[in-house]
């Protein structure tokens, strides 16, 4: 199952975890699909409390630019939904792949799907 929910997060919320991931330390995750930055927020309060509710193995803001290789190969993940929320558009790429559906990243639109759903990013 894939499902799309436009204009998920407000303009404020967006600049919200924008500066979360702007201003604190970054992490940065790597294996053979999948490379990119991030801030983890497993166990933070958030000011957003769209999250609240909800139960996360992981919750974290990411990033994926050129300067680290991309992998596209379609691939799966072990959990059982995976949640994106596109934070910005201001770079070429980045659409989400699915096999009959793709998704162009707009600020605050929210895509999640089962963890079964081979997918992959553009760069």
């Amino acid at each position: 199952m894939i499902k799309h929910i436009p204009s998920f997060l407000t303009s404020d919320e967006i600049n919200y975890f924008m500066d979360i991931f702007h201003n604190e330390d970054k992490k940065y995750y790597g294996d053979e699909y999948y490379k990119f930055y991030f801030v983890d927020l497993m166990g933070r309060e958030l000011e957003v409390k769209k999250f609240s509710n909800f139960s996360f193995k992981k919750f974290r803001v990411q990033m994926v630019d050129d300067s680290i290789n991309q992998v596209e190969i379609p691939h799966l993940h072990h959990n059982p939904w995976s949640f994106i929320v596109f934070l910005n558009e201001d770079f070429t790429g980045g659409e989400l792949i699915f096999d009959n559906n793709e998704f162009t990243p707009k600020v605050g639109d929210m895509v999640y799907f089962s963890g079964e759903v081979y997918h992959r990013v553009n760069n």
